[in-house]
Parts: C-alpha cells; sequence; structure tokens
C-alpha cells in the first residue's frame, strides 16, 4: 500500500460518515451561491473525474457523501476560506460575492478569480490570499 493510500485511510477514518454528509452540503451550497455550472463544481473540488455532472444531485441531497481525499480536503478548505473572506468582504450582499468571482480583477491581469481558481490549487490559493492576507503568512 503507498503513502497516498495511507493517508487517504487516515483522513477517512478521522472524518465520520455524518460529518462528510454536512461538509458535502455545505460545500454544495456554497458553489450553488455562486451560482456555478455543475462542471465548475466539480473541477473546484477536484472531483471531475471522479463524480459526473448527472449525479451530483445525490450529493446535494444528502444520499452520498463525497469522498474527501487529502486533495479534495485541501481544496475544501480554500473553498471555505474563500468563501468566508468574500463573506467579510461583502456582509451585506451575498449576491455580490457571485459576481465578483466572475468579474475580471485588475490585480490579476483582468482575469476572472473564477478563472483562475478553476486552473488549480496555484490559482485558488492565489484569489484566497487575495482575499485574506492572513493566508499568506502561512505560506
Amino acid at each position: 500500500m503507498s503513502g497516498q493510500d495511507t493517508t487517504t485511510q487516515e483522513i477517512d477514518s478521522t472524518i465520520n460518515d455524518e460529518s462528510k454528509l454536512k461538509l458535502g452540503f455545505k460545500l454544495l451550497q456554497i458553489l450553488e451561491n455562486w451560482k456555478l455550472t455543475d462542471k465548475d463544481q466539480l473541477s473546484l473540488l477536484g472531483l471531475s473525474n471522479v463524480i459526473k455532472s448527472r449525479h451530483l444531485y445525490l450529493y446535494r441531497n444528502g444520499s452520498k457523501a463525497l469522498d474527501f481525499s487529502p486533495e479534495v480536503l485541501k481544496r475544501s478548505e480554500m473553498i471555505l476560506g474563500i468563501y468566508e473572506s468574500l463573506s467579510t468582504t461583502y456582509p451585506t450582499n451575498q449576491e455580490y460575492c457571485s459576481v465578483w468571482l466572475k468579474r475580471p480583477v485588475k490585480k490579476f491581469n483582468h482575469k476572472a478569480p473564477l478563472e483562475l481558481m478553476l486552473s488549480g490549487d496555484v490559482g485558488m490559493k492565489r484569489v484566497w490570499h487575495f482575499l485574506d492576507c492572513t493566508q499568506a503568512w502561512r505560506d
């Protein structure tokens, strides 16, 4: 068994099924509130090759729990961090969070934050660090 498999098993054993359902529901709710397509939601979570878009409803309604591999957990942390930062930045207008993610930002060479986030971990981290400067202190 490889080290990656061991890590996945250790993480799976620390998160019980109820917690997986709750965390998955929260993540999908956030991504829905951002008005993202199913394809973009799966891509941000790193599950494009694992879950088909047409099956996403099973995870939204709690019939199935997401598989929280180390990669998915890392992406989940970044999504939750971006969500929290946007909620702090726009506390009275949650709708604007969705708008902000899709508008070009000068700091990102006139690319939309969502475009960077969809490019992978580095892009997601860059958006999170832009919104929450305390994250840059950790790295």
